[in-house]
């Protein structure tokens, strides 16, 4: 059996989670309540931004931040991600510009975290956010999710025939486990948790 693990992140006020791990939220993904979510162990990438009630004459108006890309590690644990509080436009540019983001933990402990800024231009009537993080990540940018290897079937059938002529006295069901091994390591996160529960009902 593997050990049942996990973290769950807490939004502050005007905290607006767009994406995790490059694909956008929904409603099912969450506990019922839209400032909890949950996430796996290890690298995750979210996708948010900042609501703020700005302050223009004798009347108050939101206004939102651009999206923030934020990349951080985490084990097991529950986390805060929240925005300093903004009153002004101006400070919201300046927000945006800083990255000022705050992430901490259960006990109080800033985590840290790299972010960068995802900025369109003009009006938009709707965004493919998981097609603008697929090209973010394809980028050098510091908070891009590191990519992973992706061998072709020729690479690994080649891989699987060299490893068992320099091991002739392998059992098949030694090649058929270390196989599994082989494309558990190549997984993300999120396919090594599926993998994980197939193994379990078996």
């Amino acid at each position: 059996m593997f050990p049942s693990a996990g973290n769950t992140l807490h939004l502050g006020d005007g905290v607006n989670l767009i994406a995790v791990n490059g694909k956008e939220v929904n409603s099912e993904s969450f506990f019922g309540d839209s400032s909890q979510y949950r996430l796996p162990n290890g690298i995750n990438q979210i996708l948010v931004n900042y609501t703020a009630e700005i302050k223009k004459g004798s009347d108050y108006e939101l206004e939102s931040s651009n999206a923030s890309v934020i990349l951080f590690k985490i084990k097991d644990a529950i986390i805060y991600l929240q925005a300093p509080e903004i009153k002004k436009l101006k400070d919201l540019s300046t927000f945006e510009e800083s990255q000022n983001w705050i992430l901490r933990d259960g006990v109080g402990k800033t985590l840290p975290f790299k972010s960068n800024l995802i900025k369109r231009s003009g009006f938009q009537l709707s965004r493919d956010y998981e097609q603008e993080l697929e090209d973010f990540n394809k980028t050098n940018s510091q908070a891009a999710l590191p990519q992973k290897k992706i061998f072709s079937n020729s690479q690994i059938n080649t891989q699987i025939t060299n490893h068992v002529k320099n091991n002739k006295n392998i059992s098949k069901e030694n090649i058929a486990a270390q196989m599994l091994i082989y494309w558990y390591n190549q997984a993300d996160e999120r396919t090594r948790e599926s993998f994980k529960e197939i193994i379990n009902k078996q």
